[in-house]
């Protein structure tokens, strides 16, 4: 099982208080985006894709529709995502490595779901595009250009 996490590029300059403020409004940026609007973010592009649509097998089981794709079951994955550390100029943002919560987030973005890797069904969601880490920036004070890289 792969460590589920993105290290996210921040201007130096930010407190240790500061950085994890940041780094909790990029988790809720996150997870809004994926429960909200039913989009992830795309490390090929750099941009937010729509997730595949759910089987209509799996659509019932939650009770919902095969377009309705959140990616919450149970809140427990997405509760479980947190700021790992950080550094100066660096947030890192997953889940910790070895749970149920790193095995069902590695599923989503690899859309393997305990079987093997099937892009069609991936829903990556761990990252965050430049313009929208930009507008969290601007929160704290901070108008400087971010880059987005995952490790």
């Amino acid at each position: 099982m792969a460590w589920q996490k993105v290290r996210i590029d921040i201007p130096p300059g930010f407190d240790a208080k500061t950085r994890l403020s940041i780094g909790r409004d990029i988790i809720e940026f996150i997870q809004t985006t994926a429960i909200e609007k039913n989009k992830g973010y795309n490390p090929a592009t750099g941009d937010l894709k729509k997730f595949p649509k759910y089987t209509k097998k799996y659509a019932d089981k939650k009770g919902t529709s095969v377009d309705n794709v959140d990616l919450v079951l149970s809140s427990e994955m997405f509760n479980a995502m947190d700021v790992l550390s950080t550094k100066p100029d660096s947030l890192l943002i997953g889940f910790e490595n070895g749970t149920n919560e790193n095995a069902k987030a590695e599923g989503n973005q690899l859309g393997s779901y305990g079987r093997e890797p099937n892009p069609k069904k991936a829903r990556p969601f761990l990252g965050i595009r430049e313009i929208d880490l930009n507008r969290i920036l601007k929160k704290y004070g901070e108008s400087q250009s971010a880059d987005n890289t995952n490790p």
